[in-house]
């Protein structure tokens, strides 16, 4: 698995609190990214686990 930098992190970390933010308007977004959630890199699961970020 390839690395991330801490940008690319942080980009994708807002991106699922924006999609967060109205589930109802993002709900095919949100639905891809639960499929696509094993593929994330290990540090945005942290991030996501530590602000109790759950899709």
């Amino acid at each position: 698995m390839s690395k991330f930098s801490s940008k690319e992190i942080e980009s994708q970390y807002n991106l699922i609190k924006m999609l967060l933010s109205d589930p109802e308007k993002y709900k095919d977004a949100i639905d891809a990214v639960k499929k696509d959630i094993d593929y994330m890199p290990v540090e945005l699961k942290k991030k996501l686990e530590e602000e109790k970020i759950t899709l």
